[in-house]
């Protein structure tokens, strides 16, 4: 029977740590994300972090029907944060880019979550934190 023994017991106690963090970030978007939105944030970050952006890419890793993506990006460049234009190595696609503004949006985001996470972990021996970084990305890449 499921959450029975000790794997269960563990696998009980990440299901519950989930569902709390999942809630509270919830509860805390506005202020985790500094005047972005949470999907602003994200879609900004993606880009950001791509050599070279196009909204089929961003609707394929979040798996998003490009119609959602193509809408979500039309705010962000509304808002001035990004900007579409040609890419040379696709005639067909728009390349995504952020505008200075876009980049300063994710770096004052960027150090604030950095700051909160600090805040957060300060107690914790750095042996620790670095476990934590390390499965949680093992988590998060499985």
């Amino acid at each position: 029977m499921p959450g029975e023994g000790r794997d269960g017991d563990a696998l009980d106690a990440i299901h519950r740590a989930m569902i709390l963090f999942s809630r509270g970030s919830r509860v805390r978007s506005n202020e985790l994300y500094e005047g972005l939105g949470f999907v602003q944030y994200t879609m900004l970050s993606s880009i950001d972090l791509a050599d070279c952006a196009h909204a089929a890419d961003l609707a394929q890793e979040y798996g998003l029907d490009p119609s959602t993506v193509s809408r979500q990006l039309a705010e962000l460049e509304n808002a001035g944060l990004l900007v579409r234009g040609p890419d040379p190595r696709h005639s067909r696609r728009q390349r995504l880019e952020l505008t200075e503004t876009g980049h300063r949006a994710l770096a004052v985001t960027r150090a604030a979550q950095r700051e909160r996470l600090e805040e957060r972990l300060r107690d914790w021996p750095s042996g620790d934190v670095a476990e934590f970084a390390r499965l949680l990305s093992k988590f998060v890449e499985s």
